[in-house]
């Protein structure tokens, strides 16, 4: 039987105590019943020496996107295996290893999970797994943020700012190119970057763009598609912002992002 413990993010606003009780129970009943519940950030998120000093097999982690980045990139190395579950808001990791599925239907499907090691990007002092937006409109994912805490209050001043900062002069471009975006996507292939330029030339495509943002997937949002790169090097003025794995950050002109492997076994069980 594998040592399986269990990591939740208590601080999410997406958490829910019964949810979480009904995840360990789904693992429990699948023959990996979780030895320990880690709630996050109450408690620390393990280091690969604690995982392998307590003999840990699996860690599943049922947060969302940021959090399980935090996770996957401090355990790069650890022989034993994640298993990446939906709780969070996007959840585009989860969706990515396993579909577009409940807990249940994942679990349920355990028995024949694959172990893969997946693409990523590195770069400007962060690794991610789903991708990396950098550029003024960054600031849209404050505004998601806040409409899902239905905080009106801070949407009053927000959205203005956002909209301001969009149709701002502020642009970000491949290194070399000569036209800019208000923002860029790049997303993890196998030794590829995918990135697209999102569009916001008219008050038509700030609002679908804008509307994406609220609607969950950012990349749904007018864009060009810009081809597949080897590296990358974003040029723009000053600090500029970024979301990787829906965390923020900053980068500055000239930050190069290259394509790897992320060094840790994730389970996955969508076969398509």
């Amino acid at each position: 039987m594998r040592k399986t413990w269990l990591i939740v993010n208590i601080d999410s606003g997406s958490y829910d105590a019964t949810a979480c009780d009904r995840v360990g129970d789904a693992l429990a009943a699948k023959g990996w019943p979780c030895d320990r519940v880690v709630q996050f950030p109450q408690d620390d998120l393990p280091d690969r020496a604690m995982l392998e000093r307590e003999g840990v097999d699996t860690i599943a982690i049922y947060t969302g996107d940021g959090t399980i980045n935090s996770l996957a990139s401090a355990l790069e190395g650890w022989a034993g295996e994640l298993l990446v579950l939906p709780g969070g808001t996007l959840n585009l990791l989860s969706k990515k290893l396993h579909g577009d599925r409940s807990v249940e239907d994942i679990v349920a499907d355990l028995d024949g999970a694959r172990t893969v090691r997946p693409p990523v990007i590195r770069g400007g002092g962060i690794t991610a797994l789903v991708g990396v937006i950098v550029g003024p409109t960054t600031v849209w994912g404050e505004v998601r943020e806040q409409a899902r805490h239905l905080d009106v209050s801070a949407l009053v001043e927000t959205v203005p700012n956002a909209v301001s900062e969009t149709f701002g002069d502020d642009s970000v471009r491949l290194a070399g190119a000569e036209q800019g975006y208000p923002a860029l996507n790049l997303t993890p292939l196998e030794d590829r970057i995918f990135v697209q330029g999102f569009l916001t030339d008219n008050a038509a495509q700030v609002l679908s763009h804008g509307f994406a943002w609220l609607g969950g997937d950012f990349r749904n949002g007018p864009h060009d598609d810009l081809g597949h790169h080897g590296e990358v090097a974003i040029e723009g003025s000053g600090e500029i912002g970024m979301l990787y794995d829906g965390e923020r950050g900053e980068i500055v002109s000239g930050t190069k992002f290259t394509p790897g492997t992320l060094d840790l076994g994730l389970l996955a069980t969508d076969t398509a």
